[in-house]
């Protein structure tokens, strides 16, 4: 149990470095390429595409499967949502922030510059508080795994957060607004 709370501190903190003025950098073989701001947003783009896919359509599919079906099957979507946590969700959630980060302090003047991005980074940075970095967590370790229906409903409802929160960050990078800064 320790070791899971020590984790979630440790990924947590490096998630609220930015916030406390932590510049990332982007690699001077990107800032010297003519096409390393291009490079970025397509990672960005292409990563929060998947995540964003990921995030509505997992939590869907699995937490219906696991509420209604037989526990062979909720078995079954629990092991396919392990799958994903890791290799998708732990994937783009690094990925995602990580490129936006570097293109925003490189080319953009960092959060002092684009507070819509400042509004956007705290969204997911709740996001990640409230499931991102617990449901990885939850999954490496993997416990419970013969328990389908083991915390379906705060897993849906922190799901639906993520969802809503992951919308107001697509607004945020569309509209270059923020609703609350």
């Amino acid at each position: 149990m320790a070791i899971r709370y020590s984790l979630y501190f440790f990924v947590m903190a490096l998630y609220t470095a930015p916030l406390l003025g932590v510049s990332v950098m982007p690699p001077a073989v990107l800032r010297d390429w003519e096409h390393g701001a291009v490079f970025l947003l397509v990672i960005h783009e292409f990563s929060g595409f998947i995540f964003f896919g990921h995030t509505l359509f997992s939590n869907i599919w699995a937490m219906r499967i696991r509420m209604t079906a037989d526990h062979a099957t909720g078995v079954m979507a629990r092991a396919m949502l392990r799958k994903m946590a890791l290799g998708i969700t732990a994937t783009t959630s690094i990925l995602s922030p990580l490129a936006g980060l570097l293109l925003l302090n490189g080319w953009f003047g960092g959060f002092a510059s684009a507070p819509w991005a400042l509004a956007a980074y705290v969204a997911f940075w709740i996001m990640a508080a409230i499931q991102l970095v617990p449901d990885i967590i939850r999954y490496a370790v993997d416990t419970h795994a013969a328990d389908p229906k083991r915390d379906v409903k705060t897993a849906a409802i922190r799901g639906i957060g993520s969802t809503i929160l992951t919308f107001y960050v697509i607004w945020c990078m569309v509209t270059k607004n923020a609703l609350f800064i």
